[in-house]
C-alpha cells in the first residue's frame, strides 16, 4: 500500500520517475547506491509481476522487499521487526480426499533443473548485512493507543529472525496460526514475500525480505470489513528504516533497485540494487 511505501519515500530523495505500464519506477540514490523503488500492490500475483518487471527492465543485483505483516506467534507483537531468513508459500497445498493438507512447496527452475522447495532461503550476504544493521538498532516504539494488547506488559519493539509465510490469505483463526507456525516455523505472514523470492530464484537474483508487525490475531481480532482499527500510520515504518540501514551497508560499488509496497500492497527493493 501507499501507506507502507511512504515511509521509504520520506527518507530518500527521488531523482526521477518513469511509468512502465502499470509500474511507476522511482529512481533514487542512497549511500552511493542506485535504487529503483516500485510499489507492487497487494497479493502474490502483483508481487511476482512487479518483480519480473524490475528484473527485466533494471537488471538489479539484488531485490529487497519490505512491508507489514501479521504475527504467527503470541510473543511477536506490534512494532516488532522480522528479518526473513526464508520465505514460505504456505498455501501451496494438496487437499486430499480425507481433508488432510499436504504442503507441496514452490515449483522453480534454476539452471535448467526443476525442483519444488518447501521454502526459499534469503541471500546469505544480505541476511548477514541485515543482522549487522539490526544489532545496534532498536525499532521506534509502537504507540500504546494503537491496539497494544491489554494483557501484555508494554515493551520496546524487538527484532526477530526467521521464516515469513506468504499467501493470498489473511489468517485470523488461532488454531490455524498455531498450525502454520508448527509446520513452517513462520513468525509472520504477508501476501507477497514468497512470490518475490520465487521470481528472484528463477533469475538467480539475491533476495531479502524485512517485515514489521501490524497485527497479532491472538490478542485482538482485526476488523476486516471497515479496517477501522488498522494502524495505517505505522505499517511498514520500522521495516523501511531497517531496509535503508541495510542499503547503507551495501557499499557504493553496488547499484540498487528498490521495489516498494505499502499497507497490504507490498514494497520491494532491488539492488542493481522495497
Amino acid at each position: 500500500m501507499d501507506a507502507e511505501l511512504r515511509h521509504l519515500l520520506e527518507r530518500v530523495q527521488i531523482d526521477r520517475e518513469e511509468r512502465n505500464g502499470p509500474w511507476l519506477d522511482r529512481h533514487a540514490t542512497v549511500a552511493g547506491m542506485s535504487l529503483v523503488v516500485v510499489r507492487s500492490g497487494m497479493g502474490m500475483v502483483n508481487a511476482a509481476a512487479a518483480t519480473e518487471h524490475l528484473i527485466a527492465i533494471h537488471q538489479p543485483s539484488a531485490v529487497l522487499n519490505f512491508g507489514c505483516s501479521g504475527a504467527h506467534r503470541r510473543d511477536v507483537l506490534q512494532g516488532d521487526v522480522v528479518i526473513g531468513e526464508r520465505s514460505v508459500h504456505h498455501a501451496a497445498l494438496h487437499i486430499l480426499p480425507s481433508g488432510e493438507e499436504v504442503h507441496k512447496g514452490m515449483h522453480v527452475e534454476v539452471a535448467g533443473e526443476a525442483f519444488a522447495p518447501t521454502h526459499l532461503p534469503s541471500d546469505p550476504a544480505l541476511l548477514s548485512l541485515a543482522r549487522t544493521a539490526s544489532a545496534s538498532w532498536t525499532p521506534e516504539p509502537w504507540p500504546r493507543s494503537l491496539g497494544w494488547p491489554e494483557t501484555v506488559p508494554y515493551r520496546d519493539p524487538k527484532v526477530h529472525i526467521g521464516a515469513v509465510g506468504s499467501a493470498d490469505v489473511w489468517t485470523q483463526a488461532q488454531a490455524r496460526l498455531d498450525a502454520l507456525h508448527a509446520q513452517h516455523r513462520t513468525l509472520c505472514e504477508d501476501m507477497e514475500a514468497a512470490a518475490i523470492a520465487q521470481v528472484c530464484t528463477l533469475h538467480q537474483v539475491p533476495f531479502l525480505t524485512i517485515k514489521d508487525i501490524s497485527n497479532n490475531e491472538f490478542h485482538a481480532v482485526s476488523d476486516l470489513n471497515a479496517f477501522a482499527d488498522f494502524p495505517t500510520e505505522e505499517v511498514g515504518k520500522r521495516a523501511a528504516t531497517l531496509l535503508l540501514r541495510v542499503v547503507e551497508q551495501m557499499g557504493p560499488d553496488q547499484e540498487a533497485a528498490a521495489l516498494g509496497r505499502a499497507g497490504e500492497a507490498e514494497g520491494e527493493l532491488a539492488h542493481s540494487d522495497h
